[in-house]
């Protein structure tokens, strides 16, 4: 995986863990709060029935208190009745509880008022006055006043005129009133009416309730109608408050339904959109990332098609810089290092020429001093020969001129030598296949000693380079390693060609089982001029002609030893012209 492909991925994995952690950390406080508020609404509906609750019976126990107390108007004066009359109450006494009943109740805002006498028959009953006079209900009254000692209760009870009676859901206080020797039982109740359950009702459009039998008959239906509180009932579990009779028992129940705004789909929906908020995020930052990584390795990529023009000797190669950052900073850095570079190599180039003028003469000045030896001795032999009339004459003549023809073709051969070394033609470079020219030239080997073999890749691909030269390089090294070799027993030359190392290359290889080359000589086989065969007139050019002309095919030639001793030639040719062999294998 490359370097863009890899920051992309390592980003997107360092992103994804915040991101997941804030999509899943964001998605719980959402769902705790909507699940907080959805329980605050059910514990407020059910503050509210409470609170209502309390406050009638807090009401309706405080008017049966009032009414217990002999210095109630209204009880205090019954009481004085009663015991005026020892128990038994005049018509005017009666006449006088009927016209004050009424308003008593209403004066404290009674539904239900319920008194009844010693002997237990109802003597005051303004909501149902039917039942005065009535005896047979009538002991529940004291009863229920004996048992529940004035706690308030609810119960069903009846409201009405004349013998139409209307029975409804009340809430009731029950406590004896005393004076002297006699005592009144009195009920104090008050009717269960939508107003119990209105601040429900109007806190919440999704929130409604009613109050029901425990036989499950609607004593009160809710607000919404049956159709809205079969939704509402449906969603979540009714909170359900009992309604005490005066056994304990619940005599009815205040049911509140809250509707929970579609919790499970609010709380899918934020999932999915706290997972799609997540994915966009990362997606995002895999874009960023990519786009910065995209960037980053473009200028790596600048840097490193720098980096390869440098090895193939391109110096004018600049890196653009696009940015003050790290990797700007990079690119300065490179572009100064290929000026310095360049500079480098002028002077460089400058010195070699210079140093390399002054070994070609010196070289040639060797060459020449040689031969010239000679020359002036046979000269200055035939000078004075000539002036003591030596009888030889003729013969020391003849040796001489001999000797001067002689030496002066050595002077032309080196001078031709020289000339053609420094006068070497460019390459021209054609397709051709370095197999056939190697079976070409080692044609002239066939039948010679030492023998001359050729290992050849038939697969080899064809290559951009001149074949003249090609064949000058390959008789060059055969005859280098032939004459290493010279009448050695079982010497032996061999012809290498196959694959390089690179796709872009193949390998020639030249070697010998001759007697090697020193190692303090390996550095300078190549170099012009330097040879080991003075005494068999070489001049040291051989290797060095092959050097250049590989070079200038843009190869590569080492020198190494063979694995069964001798020496081997390593050769490195690119298969494109143009294309300089880099030493790494890029």
């Amino acid at each position: 995986m490359k370097l863009r492909g890899r920051f992309t991925v390592t980003l997107a994995f360092a992103a994804l863990v915040p991101i997941t952690i804030a999509a899943v950390i964001t998605s719980r406080v959402l769902t705790s709060k909507w699940r907080d508020n959805y329980v605050a609404q059910k514990g407020q509906a059910t503050a509210f029935v409470g609170r209502e609750i309390h406050r009638l019976e807090q009401e309706v126990q405080d008017a049966s208190t009032a009414l217990a107390s002999s210095d109630h108007p209204f009880v205090g004066r019954l009481l004085l009745y009663l015991e005026e009359s020892s128990g038994e109450l005049t018509a005017e006494a009666r006449h006088w509880l009927r016209d004050q009943a009424g308003p008593t109740m209403k004066g404290l805002s009674l539904d239900i008022l319920t008194i009844t006498g010693p002997d237990d028959v109802v003597l005051v009953s303004p909501h149902y006055r039917a039942r005065i006079g009535d005896p047979n209900p009538l002991p529940a009254v004291r009863q229920r006043a004996e048992a529940t000692g004035g706690k308030p209760f609810f119960t069903r009870d009846s409201i009405g005129t004349g013998h139409t009676a209307e029975t409804v859901l009340v809430i009731e206080s029950a406590q004896m009133a005393r004076e002297g020797g006699y005592s009144v039982a009195l009920v104090a109740g008050k009717r269960v009416t939508d107003d119990v359950l209105s601040n429900v009702r109007g806190t919440n459009t999704g929130m409604d309730a009613r109050i029901v039998a425990p036989t499950g008959e609607v004593m009160l239906p809710p607000a919404g109608g049956d159709a809205n509180w079969a939704q509402l009932a449906h969603a979540k579990d009714l909170l359900r408050t009992p309604l005490p009779g005066p056994d304990g028992k619940p005599v009815a129940y205040i049911e509140v339904a809250v509707s929970d705004g579609g919790l499970d789909q609010t709380l899918f929906n934020i999932t999915l959109t706290s997972a799609l908020l997540a994915l966009g995020a990362l997606l995002a930052v895999v874009l960023i990332g990519s786009l910065v990584a995209r960037r980053t390795a473009r200028d790596l990529d600048q840097l490193v098609e720098g980096s390869i023009a440098a090895a193939r000797g391109d110096l004018d190669h600049r890196v653009p810089v696009r940015d003050r950052d790290e990797v700007g900073a990079v690119a300065n850095a490179f572009n100064f290092m290929m000026e310095d570079l360049k500079t480098s190599k002028e002077k460089l180039v400058i010195a070699e020429r210079i140093a390399a003028w002054q070994e070609i003469a010196r070289r040639l000045a060797h060459e020449i001093k040689n031969p010239l030896t000679p020359i002036q001795m046979a000269m200055d032999t035939l000078r004075k020969s000539y002036k003591k009339q030596h009888p030889e004459f003729a013969e020391i003549l003849d040796e001489s001129t001999t000797t001067v023809l002689e030496e002066a073709d050595r002077l032309k051969r080196i001078v031709a030598e020289f000339s053609d070394f420094a006068r070497m033609p460019k390459p021209e470079f054609s397709r051709i296949d370095l197999n056939d020219v190697i079976r070409g030239s080692l044609a002239l080997y066939k039948d010679a000693t030492p023998q001359v073999e050729a290992k050849l890749d038939p697969k080899l691909p064809e290559l951009d380079a001149d074949k003249g030269q090609m064949n000058q390089v390959l008789l060059n090294l055969v005859e280098n390693g032939r004459d290493a070799l010279g009448t050695r027993e079982g010497g032996r030359v061999t012809v290498t060609t196959k694959f390089g190392e690179a796709p872009d290359r193949l390998t020639l290889i030249v070697e010998d089982n001759g007697p090697g080359v020193p190692p303090e000589l390996k550095d300078k086989v190549f170099a012009p001029y330097f040879t080991t065969k003075h005494a068999k007139g070489g001049t040291g050019l051989g290797l060095a002609i092959v050097h250049r002309i590989v070079s200038d095919h843009g190869g590569r030639i080492t020198i190494s030893d063979a694995p069964g001793g001798g020496a081997k030639f390593t050769i490195e040719l690119p298969l494109r012209n143009g294309q300089a062999l880099l030493a790494s294998r890029i």
